[in-house]
C-alpha cells in the first residue's frame, strides 16, 4: 500500500502535473492572455546618429504593429528577422519574445560614416538631398537634411559611383582619432583627388588637410600633433599636407 502512494505520487508529479499546467496554458491561451500587446524596440546607437535613427525606429515600429493581437506562442519569429534583414539601414539585431504578452528587439544600426551630397541637389537643405555611407561601405536611400546624422559631408559623388574610392574613404573616417582636433567630430568636409587623394576641411579653422591614399591612422595622428602645436601657438594653417613620408608640410593662413 505503501508502495502504491509512492507511485502515485510520483505519476502525480510527472504526469497529472503537467498536465493541469498544459490545460491552464491552453485555456490562458484561448483567453487571449498572451496575445502580443507590446512590442520594445531597443537601439544601440551614438547620440550623433540620433537624427537618422529616430525616424527609422518609428517607421520599423510602425510596420511591426501588424503582429499585434497575435499569440505570443505563434509568433513568427522567423519572418519577422528575414524582415529585419532587409532594413538596410540595420547591421545586426536580437528578437525575442517576453511573456507573458510582448516582443523585445534590440536594434544595432549600421552607423553612417559620412554623408554625400546628392548630384544636382543645390544645398544639404534640399529636399532628400543627402546620401548615407555607412562604416560597412553601403550607400543608402536619399534621406533630407531633417534625418541628418551629425556627420561629415562629401560633394564627391564619385564616392558614390566607385567601389574602391568609397572603401578608401570609409577606411579614412574609421582611422581617424576618437577625440581631439581631428576626430570625425571637428571635419566638415571629405574629398576625393584622383591625383592627391583623399582630403579633410576642417571645421572650425576651414583648414585642408590632405592624406593621399593609405597609411591614414599614422597620417591623422601626424595632423593631429601638428594641430596641437599650431593651436598652442595661437596660429592658423590653410593646408596641412599630410600625404608626405615621414613629415607634415604646413602652410599658414596668411594675417590680415
Amino acid at each position: 500500500m505503501l508502495l502504491f502512494r509512492k507511485l502515485f505520487k510520483i505519476c502525480a508529479a510527472f504526469v497529472f502535473l503537467p498536465a493541469a499546467l498544459l490545460l491552464s496554458l491552453y485555456s490562458l491561451e484561448q483567453q487571449g492572455f498572451f496575445s502580443i500587446e507590446s512590442i520594445d524596440i531597443k537601439v544601440q546607437a551614438k547620440a550623433s546618429q540620433k537624427n537618422y535613427i529616430s525616424p527609422r525606429v518609428a517607421r520599423l515600429q510602425k510596420k511591426l504593429e501588424v503582429y499585434k493581437g497575435i499569440s505570443l506562442w505563434k509568433a513568427p519569429l522567423s519572418q519577422i528577422s528575414k524582415n529585419l534583414r532587409q532594413e538596410s539601414w540595420i547591421k545586426n539585431f536580437q528578437l525575442s519574445r517576453s511573456w507573458p504578452s510582448g516582443l523585445e528587439l534590440v536594434v544595432i544600426p549600421d552607423e553612417v560614416a559620412f554623408l554625400v551630397l546628392a548630384e544636382g541637389a543645390q544645398s544639404m537643405k534640399s529636399a532628400a538631398a543627402l546620401y548615407p555611407v555607412t562604416m560597412s561601405g553601403k550607400v543608402l536611400e536619399k534621406i533630407p537634411f531633417q534625418e541628418a546624422p551629425n556627420s561629415i559631408v562629401s560633394h564627391n559623388t564619385s564616392i558614390l559611383k566607385n567601389n574602391e574610392v568609397r572603401e578608401g574613404a570609409v577606411q579614412l573616417v574609421k582611422a581617424l582619432p576618437a577625440a581631439g582636433l581631428v576626430s570625425s567630430a571637428q571635419i566638415a568636409e571629405l574629398g576625393y583627388d584622383s591625383k592627391e587623394g583623399y582630403w579633410l576641411k576642417l571645421l572650425q579653422s576651414e583648414t585642408k588637410v590632405n592624406l593621399g591614399e593609405e597609411q591614414f591612422e599614422i597620417k591623422s595622428a601626424r595632423v593631429s600633433q601638428v594641430m596641437e602645436y599650431l593651436d598652442s601657438r595661437n596660429l592658423k594653417a590653410r593646408v596641412i599636407d599630410a600625404n608626405l613620408s615621414k613629415k607634415v608640410l604646413v602652410r599658414l593662413q596668411q594675417s590680415p
